[in-house]
């Protein structure tokens, strides 16, 4: 994730949205509890886990998310996994 989407999912997280990200090394999935410096926590299966924004991608009903469609419409945004 660049520092693009990684603010723009911060932002989004801030204003009460649920965020769903992947960690692309060992394909884990969960949803963003918060976010610092270059680290998002997580949590997965019950407990929470910190990972570098590097190794992640943001998934939204399974696709990757396009920060620049979202802040040209965000009241039409929608994040979460069905």
């Amino acid at each position: 994730m660049n520092m693009r989407e990684f603010q723009g999912m911060c932002e989004l997280l801030g204003d009460g949205q649920m965020i769903w990200v992947e960690n692309e090394l060992n394909h884990k999935k969960g949803r963003v509890v918060g976010c610092e410096d270059e680290k998002i926590e997580v949590e997965v299966d019950n407990h929470c886990e910190t990972w570098d924004r590097f190794e992640c991608s943001e998934m939204t009903h399974g696709f990757k998310v396009k920060y620049d469609e979202i802040k040209k419409h965000p009241h039409e945004y929608d994040s979460h996994l069905d």
